[in-house]
């Protein structure tokens, strides 16, 4: 595939969810071709913290590709010779420092004021990106999708594309993710990573300046957003225990499987914005396709695309009943949803890391094609 280019995307003004409209800038990438029907458009959405670098490499110089570089590209799952891909940044990303990412979000200028938005910028849904993200696709004069699909937030948005714009697809499929972001989840990872940003003193009201930021709170947000996305066995075999460690003598010490943790959390969030991270946390917490809608059911029922739904066994953030919940309603409403389990020790990561486990069964539905799937 060849090297990857960024573009950006503007719209003048975007009516958010909340009400509020503001001017929006984001980064996209593509990969393959659009045919000259403009009929072979895959959408992918990433993650909570990834960007729309989802397959490829920049230059050769990089180290790694994309993040879903095991699906997309010629001859994969997502097959560049036969689709277009599509994949945007959110509003709020995540990895604000990184060079890469074009996003709108606390840290842009309000050309209202010529400050900062900080805390007055709109909250943000994850419907909201998918109406942004269609006013992309409409700007490629793309009026439907042979697929909208993504892992955990990517797939949220990609729900959110199947309700609110039904008539534009052809399929979802929603990797580690569902129709609304369980409590659980949002009250111990994302409610308490939000905690532990404001609680720091460099927060200051989300005023912080750079080189000045709320490290330290940031930091213990990772921590146990990373502590619930992937499962024990992989926390066993990461940072294993060893017998030989002398015994911890003054509170200040750590185990060494703790300290290690902790280093690979700080080299994750080099990239990360507090800010961001707080808005992008309340998102995925008010992910709930069911919002503005009588019941689930209703919004499912809204549905016309086949669903195809791929939960992991050992995932702690997104576990297998949400997805299956998905399944069981839009099939007992005459829709049209598939549901397709991986076992890996990955947990939630599982839908990033562990591609190989439902490459086929991704190929086949989007083909229209359906072995090895459960109805």
């Amino acid at each position: 595939m060849e090297h990857i280019k960024k573009q950006a995307f503007s719209l003048e003004s975007y009516r958010l969810e909340c009400g509020e409209s503001i001017p929006v800038t984001i980064g996209f990438e593509t990969y393959g071709k659009l045919n000259a029907e403009k009929s072979n458009a895959v959408l992918v959405c990433h993650f909570f913290s990834a960007t729309s670098h989802a397959a490829g490499k920049y230059s050769p110089e990089d180290t790694e590709p994309g993040w879903w570089d095991g699906l997309i590209g010629p001859d994969k799952a997502i097959d560049t010779n036969e689709y277009f891909v599509i994949c945007s940044d959110t509003l709020c990303n995540i990895q604000l420092k990184n060079p890469h990412v074009i996003t709108t979000g606390p840290s842009t200028v309000n050309p209202k004021t010529g400050e900062k938005y900080g805390l007055s910028f709109p909250s943000f849904t994850y419907r909201d990106m998918a109406g942004i993200q269609r006013e992309l696709i409409r700007s490629l004069g793309i009026e439907r999708l042979v697929a909208v699909l993504g892992p955990s937030a990517g797939g949220m948005q990609a729900l959110n594309w199947a309700v609110h714009y039904p008539e534009m697809m052809d399929a979802c499929i929603a990797v580690i993710s569902g129709a609304q972001t369980p409590v659980l989840t949002s009250l111990a990872y994302l409610q308490s990573a939000i905690d532990a940003i404001t609680l720091d003193p460099k927060w200051k009201n989300g005023q912080y300046a750079t080189g000045e930021e709320p490290e330290d709170g940031l930091r213990l947000g990772l921590q146990l957003m990373h502590l619930a996305a992937f499962h024990y066995e992989w926390y066993d075999e990461t940072f294993p225990r060893h017998a030989k460690h002398d015994v911890i003598s003054t509170y200040d010490k750590a185990p060494p499987f703790t300290e290690k943790f902790k280093k690979a959390v700080s080299e994750r969030m080099a990239l990360y914005d507090a800010n961001h991270y707080i808005y992008t946390a309340r998102a995925a917490m008010m992910h709930d396709i069911a919002r503005g809608f009588a019941s689930l059911e209703e919004a499912l029922g809204r549905i016309q695309a086949r669903v195809l739904m791929i939960p992991c066994t050992s995932d702690l953030l997104f576990p297998p009943q949400y997805s299956r919940h998905v399944v069981e309603i839009m099939n007992r409403q005459g829709g049209c949803a598939s549901y397709y389990e991986i076992d890996s020790p990955h947990g939630h990561m599982a839908g990033v890391l562990d591609t190989h486990l439902f490459a086929e069964p991704l190929a086949a539905f989007l083909e229209g094609k359906e072995g090895g799937i459960i109805g």
